[in-house]
């Protein structure tokens, strides 16, 4: 009688023990790899103002005058950087006028404080958010002072505009 419960526990283990070799599959596990492109739709359009093209020179007081319109938009979420170069206005054989430039949100006014950057030097601004088309755009300004005996001509000056992802 043990005898026969003994086997009877042993052919029941080897059952057992065979079917869960017999049911036991290996796991395996592999890599599906994803990834996808979002093109830049970053845009810039200077658009000048009319009083770009008829400065006021002739009188030496400080001058604050709008000279463009800045339709800038992207769909980066960290927003852009615009920078704007300023510099002289300049006649041959004549005193140069220089310039400080400054933007400003669509529609203020720049007022004196708001030229932080000395001629010569470019000036920054720094957005922190995506845009859309014609939602955000920039005035551009520059500051002046031409001298009380300035030379008659004309005098030219050109402001580079430049806009980048952040």
């Amino acid at each position: 009688m043990i005898n026969t419960s003994i086997r009877r526990a042993l052919v029941l283990s080897s059952l057992v023990l065979g079917a869960t070799t017999l049911f036991s599959a290996k796991a395996m596990a592999d890599t599906v790899t994803l990834n996808g492109t979002v093109a830049s739709t970053l845009t810039l359009v200077t658009t000048p103002i009319a009083a770009a093209l008829a400065l006021p020179l002739s009188t030496p007081v400080q001058q604050i005058v709008q000279v463009a319109d800045l339709a800038i938009s992207t769909n980066n979420e960290q927003g852009y950087t615009v920078t704007a170069d300023s510099g002289s206005l300049a006649k041959t054989g004549g005193t140069s006028i220089a310039y400080q430039v400054t933007t400003t949100a669509d529609a203020l006014p720049a007022v004196v404080g708001s030229f932080t950057v000395a001629s010569g030097a470019n000036h920054t601004f720094a957005s922190t958010a995506a845009n859309a088309p014609s939602s955000n755009g920039r005035d551009l300004y520059i500051m002046y002072t031409p001298a009380a005996l300035q030379d008659p001509g004309l005098y030219v000056g050109l402001i580079t505009v430049t806009v980048a992802d952040n």
